[in-house]
């Protein structure tokens, strides 16, 4: 989504599925590098998105950040403000770091960039979503992506079709494995969004008294404190994934109260739930909770236990 030509970046050219890149691209050769590519197909796959949207979506990342495999710790050449997988600038940068601050990762880490691009196609990217996901053609999904989820003012579609096309002869014939991404965020006094207010929510239900404002704030970093003493954790303020799992209830159907409220939130925030956020588990929430779950791959059985709260919470 860099606003430089992809020439002055790199020059780069197909041959035989290997992606030769010129000045300013160092080509990753570890295992671990080498990897990139197959997390990010399985992780996009998992997400039920089609061999062929996946190869779309991969084939800009190799674009954009100038590397095959993906480089998540890319950095615009010649000093630009683009960054990672995707090259995000502007605003859609300074998010990403923010929440990289709140999951307490790097924002160079690959899952948290990929989580992150799922996070902005569930939200503010969700045209972007409906587009890739109307297409039936790597180079459709490709140019799908460039169009709608990059924008770049250089299009350099060639280069693009040709990369995911790549992509799609490597890993097509691979079975995607359901996603897994069941991690919760690291909070922590000034941690600000939808992850705060839903340990706000969480919280409430455990009886204790606080604000929902999605501000983590001295009041509610008193909570937490008070929250973890009672369960016998080391009480230092920080929301962390023990803190967060003792708080996590499990809900189902004739469900209420805060928490479910939390859950219904969440599940609105991911585009799955349109009801009215009145903390009752009904059947509209219990569709909701079923249609997230099948997403996700995870056990589609309607109930709200720790693997689902940890896959809706970001």
């Amino acid at each position: 989504m860099r606003k430089t030509t992809v020439n002055r970046r790199f020059a780069l050219t197909l041959a035989a599925g290997t992606l030769a890149a010129g000045i300013g691209v160092v080509h990753a050769t570890s295992a671990m590098a080498a990897d990139n590519n197959l997390t990010a197909w399985n992780f996009f796959r998992g997400k039920g998105f089609t061999a062929a949207q996946t190869a779309g979506l991969i084939g800009n990342f190799i674009v954009e950040s100038g590397a095959d495999p993906i480089n998540p710790a890319a950095k615009q050449y010649g000093g630009g403000p683009g960054r990672g997988i995707a090259q995000w600038e502007g605003s859609r940068l300074t998010a990403l770091y923010n929440y990289a601050t709140q999951r307490g990762l790097p924002w160079y880490n690959l899952q948290l960039q990929l989580d992150f691009v799922w996070k902005e196609l569930m939200g503010p990217e969700s045209y972007a979503y409906s587009k890739i996901k109307a297409t039936t053609t790597v180079s459709g999904a490709a140019v799908a992506v460039r169009q709608y989820y990059e924008r770049p003012s250089v299009h350099n579609d060639t280069a693009r079709i040709n990369a995911a096309n790549s992509v799609y002869s490597r890993y097509s014939g691979s079975t995607p494995p359901p996603s897994t991404e069941t991690s919760f965020p690291t909070l922590k006094q000034g941690s600000t969004g939808s992850a705060v207010t839903t340990l706000q929510y969480l919280l409430r239900s455990k009886g204790y008294t606080i604000t929902v404002d999605g501000s983590f704030g001295s009041a509610t970093h008193n909570v937490v404190v008070a929250f973890q003493r009672s369960r016998g954790l080391v009480a230092d303020g920080v929301a962390g994934p023990i803190t967060w799992n003792a708080l996590v209830p499990t809900l189902k159907q004739g469900s209420t109260g805060s928490a479910v409220t939390a859950l219904q939130v969440e599940l609105k925030a991911h585009g799955k739930y349109t009801g009215a956020i009145d903390g009752s588990f009904g059947p509209a929430t219990y569709s909701a909770v079923v249609s997230y779950q099948k997403s996700v791959g995870l056990v589609a059985d309607g109930v709200a236990g720790p693997k689902t709260w940890g896959s809706l919470v970001d």
